[in-house]
């Protein structure tokens, strides 16, 4: 498995070292999440990085990689993400894109999606939401159309401790019938103060309304951050990224 995921570490150091992005922050981490409805657990290296063309203008990528396994079957993984912001000093808003596949060698469930995010940060307070719109193929119908609004809030009680939770809705359309849908998340981090790891941990639910269907999980890792503290990390650029309905449907 880890022979399939170094590849996005390589990348990331990369991006670390370009000299175009010398202002840049991010993390690299190994995480693991379990999914109880599907018996599904999810070993993944996922990293992000936020860099700045000008005092105003910036950018961030982020994903992941990893094997998902279940039932004696596995299968690889991946998301990623662009971000394009305006950043206002307090607050910042932009337009995203992002998409995510897994390869079962079978049906691969698959999604793109656009949207716009924004937050705003009050002290150590950062209030946010997203607004996203895609398409998907092999969740639970052949293809669809879908949509989600996010809803997030994170406090840091230090520079290097924070506690965040988000509330979602929105829905599936296949072209004969829409089906609304609800999700909500905690999770926390902390990085340490003698070096740059932090350890995380995070709980993800996500349900079908009128249908007797969710899929939630928990979610354990560690990251290698760079660009100062966890408060300085994350005012970079977005700590929330919206996850397409696979990651939901996955509750990774």
């Amino acid at each position: 498995m880890l022979k399939k995921v170094m590849p996005i570490t390589a990348i990331a150091m990369a991006l670390m070292a370009a000299p175009a992005m010398a202002q840049n922050t991010g993390h690299v981490g190994l995480a693991y999440s379990n999914n109880d409805d599907a018996e599904l657990d999810t070993w993944a290296v996922e990293g992000a990085t936020t860099f700045a063309f000008s005092d105003a203008i910036g950018a961030q990528v982020d994903g992941s990689i990893g094997t998902i396994e279940g039932d004696g079957d596995s299968a690889t993984a991946y998301d990623l993400n662009g971000h394009l912001f305006y950043n206002g000093g307090a607050w910042r808003a932009g337009a995203l894109f992002g998409t995510a596949n897994v390869d079962t060698g079978g049906i691969n469930p698959s999604a793109t999606h656009w949207g716009v995010e924004g937050v705003y940060w009050l002290d150590r307070i950062a209030l946010g939401g997203s607004a996203i719109w895609g398409d998907g193929e092999g969740v639970l119908a052949p293809s669809f159309d879908y949509n989600n609004y996010d809803f997030n809030a994170d406090f840091y009680a230090t520079e290097n401790f924070v506690i965040g939770a988000s509330f979602g809705v929105g829905s599936m359309d296949n072209g004969s019938s829409e089906i609304d849908t609800s999700s909500y998340s905690l999770n926390a981090e902390y990085q340490l103060s003698s070096m740059p790891i932090s350890l995380l941990a995070g709980f993800t639910h996500w349900e079908l309304e009128d249908i007797d269907l969710e899929s939630e999980g928990f979610t354990i890792g560690a990251r290698w951050n760079w660009g100062g503290t966890l408060v300085e990390r994350d005012r970079a650029g977005f700590r929330n990224t919206p996850s397409s309905v696979v990651g939901r449907y996955f509750a990774n």
